[in-house]
């Protein structure tokens, strides 16, 4: 019988051994576990804070317009002109009269440029521009001082973009194709060509006029007198003209083409890189309220690593107060 019981008692010894070691095991992964987690955790909220952070650190006003410029080769390019000037501010009497000499001064300059590089290429039977001509068909600096006045121009702009614009004119006038374009013109010769134009003449007609109380008996049906009227008619006349073949432009038109470009180009890049700008302004303001989402959700995974490292403590409590009872026995 008491055989029976030793082996019994050394069967349960052996068993709440296994299970004691079983459970130890288990403690042991659970732990590393634990720490694997936590860690990673830990890590990802502070990469996600700070990455957050420097989203919330970023100023719009840390985007800067990038510059508008136009290069000579492109004011030789074939193009359509187009004029572009923006602005605001009514200067007062002194600025309006060093506005007015600066334009006046510009215009001596431009008309320079003119007289050197096209005025040479004019043909005999051509008119001759004076400079006052030639600013009215080009810079129109009158026009360009009422806009100063109205608030419709932004005078610092327009004479940053003028003393920028002067240079490359220069530089496309002395270029290759600007001259090869000029010497065409010096030897074209006119063609007779002929063409449709629409005209219009006076005809006169008869006709009824219902509030016509010219005759007898206008008051009987139908109502009203026969009259005669004019009538303009269209019709088509062909007529004869002396043109120049296509792809021949005069000196004139040549430079004004130059200058139409350099601002059509000029608007289009300026309205691009504002709106590139703005896009990237946007992107900022967006990335800001972002970044404070991604800060609450790096205080939640925090959160997260104090839960996980609590349930550590509580499987190191348990630990300890298993060593310190094995420790008794």
């Amino acid at each position: 019988m008491m055989d029976v019981l030793t082996e019994r008692s050394g069967l349960a010894v052996r068993s709440s051994s296994a299970l004691d070691r079983i459970e130890n095991l288990y403690l042991k992964v659970l732990r590393a576990a634990l720490l694997i987690v936590a860690t990673v955790l830990l890590v990802c909220a502070l990469a996600w804070a700070a990455y957050s952070l420097s989203r919330v650190v970023r100023s719009p006003a840390s985007v800067v317009e990038q510059p508008s410029v136009v290069s000579p080769s492109e004011l030789v390019e074939q193009g359509s002109p187009s004029k572009s000037e923006t602005g605001a501010g009514v200067a007062g009497q002194n600025e309006l009269r060093a506005e007015r000499a600066y334009y006046d001064g510009f215009v001596k300059r431009y008309y320079a440029l003119f007289r050197t590089k096209y005025q040479p290429s004019l043909r005999a039977d051509d008119k001759r521009l004076t400079i006052g001509e030639f600013d009215d068909l080009t810079i129109n600096s009158a026009g360009r001082l009422n806009a100063i006045r109205d608030g419709s121009l932004n005078y610092t702009q327009d004479k940053r973009d003028l003393d920028a614009f002067l240079p490359v004119i220069t530089e496309a006038s002395s270029s290759k194709q600007s001259t090869d374009q000029l010497g065409r013109y010096r030897t074209a010769t006119k063609r007779a060509v002929t063409t449709q134009v629409q005209r219009t003449r006076s005809e006169t007609r008869r006709g009824w006029d219902t509030m016509s109380q010219s005759c007898e008996d206008w008051y009987e049906s139908p109502i009203g007198c026969a009259v005669t009227r004019s009538v303009d008619v269209p019709y088509n006349e062909t007529v004869t003209v002396m043109r120049y073949p296509d792809g021949i432009s005069s000196p004139g038109e040549v430079m004004k083409g130059y200058q139409d470009r350099y601002f059509q180009l000029l608007s289009e890049r300026r309205t691009r890189n504002e709106s590139e700008a703005s896009s990237k302004r946007e992107a900022i303001v967006e990335g800001q309220v972002a970044g404070w989402h991604g800060l609450s959700q790096s205080v939640l995974l925090v959160g997260g690593f104090l839960t996980l490292m609590f349930f550590f403590l509580l499987v190191a409590i348990e630990r300890h107060q298993r060593r310190q009872t094995t420790l008794a026995a």
